[in-house]
């Protein structure tokens, strides 16, 4: 079904988008340099990088620029290139056949795709004879590239999934780099360079990522409408939601979408958007301050975040007036985002750590949601959505979650995410490899007690049921489901409360596996519901 409103939404292409400046990703493909270079555009630095790295996407207006990449100052590179409105290329210092650095840029295929679908382009700069590029999946051949020689690329269409990528010798079986594992999404192009002296340990391949489409999730933040409401894209029904449930993210090519809510064949609420590719959006029908419905969308920031680091946005999209966001840290003031009112959002960095959130009503102490303890990850963005009438049972704050987290996969490494309303969840140790055993662990739980392990594959819906799920209507307050469950394991906790599971990913699973999540409930007399809660832990 999710793909069939996958295709159903993608069909749908609007008009064109406005005028646009250029893009440009520039790569550093030449080794055993001394130092970093200087990257220098019409005699202005732009940055400094060193081999293997990369940096972009630029955003340059249209024109003609003279690119040089300077060592201790020296030129030692140079490129005129002249870009186009709307233009994507790639710029990358490498080596010819020779071994000779060269400066060469690479239009970037960004045209629509057959979706779900997704592109791989190939290009041959290294210092190597040519070489043919196998794709594998589950150990068979699925494609193979022959005969790239240097300075030539080659592009494909791809089925989104789990690739391994090898280099051979031209027409031999003698591999030259790889496998490497690839997660492909759809929606996405990726490009590969051969970078390098194929002789010599500095011979690798780096990846470029670039979106091709935008992404949409729907929220339903509208009470007593009395049954479920229908989401149409350019008049085509996508599906069917009731309040405080979500859909998405819906992957679709760039252009302009009219949506509208429906319910009875009465169309509700309506309003155009228009969605350039890597944007992501979340349209959410909700209530005014006044308490009139309203459909609203947002363009959500998606870029990595920093070190150390994930990210907040705060969305008021309730009938309530202004509030303060507080953000504590063991009960001390972390970060306030005052006076946020109906219609407005706020967006912030957030460190990683043990936090609890509330919202008061603005500049007061008076807490009208909250608090609930939430532990964020590196690279993924939160979206907090306050929806319903305040001054009603149907008021509360939904969560939707985006992992910003390149999908270029090594070993498995784990991460903390979502609720808690007391006990926490680690994996010791923190990255393992296939094969490798990993323990699951439970600290802060009632002790002696009984305790329900889940896994599961999803931390956005259980069937129709949007995720994290508030377990406070049920009688357990700051308690969520933060993933469904397609596994569930009983256990003990001992007289620490503390909860040690052994679990492994097999190596055969090495070419499938893509991401999973545990929870678990722990039993307790503390709350009418009679269970607490942690986080998630996600392993991937």
């Amino acid at each position: 079904m999710k793909s069939f409103l996958i295709l159903v939404a993608t069909s749908l292409l609007g008009v064109a988008l406005p005028t646009q400046n250029a893009t440009v990703t520039v790569l550093h493909g030449v080794p055993g340099l001394p130092s970093p270079v200087d990257v220098v555009a019409n005699g202005n630095t732009l940055f400094s990088f060193d081999y293997g790295e990369q940096r972009g996407p630029l955003s340059l207006a249209a024109g003609t620029y003279a690119l040089e990449v300077r060592l201790n100052g020296n030129p030692i590179l140079t490129l005129n290139a002249t870009l186009q409105s709307g233009d994507d290329v790639s710029v990358i210092a490498h080596l010819d056949a020779s071994g000779s650095p060269v400066l060469a840029a690479f239009p970037n295929d960004v045209t629509p795709l057959a979706l779900p679908s997704s592109r791989l382009t190939v290009r041959h700069t290294a210092q190597a004879p040519a070489v043919d590029v196998v794709l594998a999946q589950n150990g068979s051949t699925v494609a193979t590239i022959p005969n790239l020689a240097n300075g030539n690329e080659a592009i494909a269409p791809v089925a989104p999934g789990l690739y391994a990528v090898s280099l051979n010798l031209a027409g031999t079986s003698t591999v030259a780099f790889g496998p490497v594992d690839v997660v492909v999404e759809n929606g996405h192009g990726y490009a590969f360079f051969a970078v390098g002296d194929a002789s010599m340990p500095n011979f690798t391949v780096l990846t470029q990522k670039l979106p091709l489409a935008a992404k949409v999730t729907v929220l339903h933040g509208v009470p007593g409408l009395g049954g479920p409401v229908t989401v149409q894209a350019n008049g085509a029904a996508l599906f069917s939601f009731d309040f405080r449930e979500s859909r998405g993210p819906l992957v679709v090519n760039p252009g302009t979408y009219v949506f509208d809510v429906v319910q009875n064949a009465v169309t509700l609420l309506t309003r155009s958007d228009t969605v350039a590719r890597g944007d992501d959006v979340t349209v959410v029908a909700h209530l005014d301050a006044a308490g009139a419905p309203v459909l609203s969308s947002f363009v959500n920031d998606v870029t990595s975040t920093a070190a150390g680091e994930g990210r907040v946005i705060v969305r008021h999209l309730a009938a309530a007036p202004a509030v303060d966001v507080v953000v504590t840290d063991q009960g001390a003031p972390l970060a306030t985002i005052p006076n946020l009112t109906n219609g407005t959002e706020a967006s912030s960095p957030i460190p990683l750590g043990n936090f609890a959130v509330q919202l008061n009503a603005a500049g007061t102490t008076n807490t009208v949601f909250g608090p609930v303890n939430f532990r964020p990850q590196q690279n993924v963005l939160y979206e907090f959505v306050a929806v319903g009438d305040i001054n009603a049972a149907s008021f509360g704050v939904e969560l939707l979650q985006r992992d910003l987290t390149p999908a270029v996969p090594a070993a498995i490494t784990t991460q903390v995410g979502g609720w808690s309303c007391g006990p926490n969840i680690a994996a010791q140790p923190a990255t393992f490899d296939y094969g490798e055993p990993f323990e699951l662990v439970v600290t802060g739980a009632p002790a002696n007690a009984t305790a329900i392990v889940n896994y599961g594959d999803s931390i956005t819906n259980v069937g129709p049921l949007a995720l994290p799920f508030d377990l406070q209507p049920l009688g357990a307050p700051g308690c969520f489901v933060n993933c469904n469950a397609i596994a569930i394991l009983g256990a003990t906790t001992d007289a620490q409360g503390e909860l040690r599971v052994g679990y492994l990913v097999p190596r055969a699973f090495a070419e499938g596996f893509d991401v999973g999540y545990f929870q678990v409930g722990v039993l307790t007399a503390a709350n009418a519901l009679g269970v607490v809660t942690t986080e998630y832990l996600e392993i991937d």
